[in-house]
């Protein structure tokens, strides 16, 4: 049986720069892991665990545009 008590003192919660969410880190998360808003599910890379610094993944959007519009122009 899970003792949740237990589990929620590994449980680190950072804010979401995107809303202002909770960003839940659990014990078992490693570096290079992908954790999610609860509220506006931006997703974040885990950087670094101690200390804690992730790193927004949407930033990787406004690239894939501009890679379409690059291959648009030589269809």
């Amino acid at each position: 049986m899970v003792d949740r008590e237990n589990d929620e003192e590994d449980v680190q919660i950072e804010e979401c720069s995107v809303c202002g969410g909770d960003i839940i880190i659990d014990s078992y998360c490693e570096e290079d892991d992908i954790v999610y808003c609860n509220d506006c599910e931006a997703e974040y890379l885990i950087r670094s665990l101690d200390p804690i610094r992730l790193k927004l993944l949407d930033d990787d959007a406004d690239a894939d545009d501009a890679d379409d519009s690059f291959d648009e122009e030589f269809e």
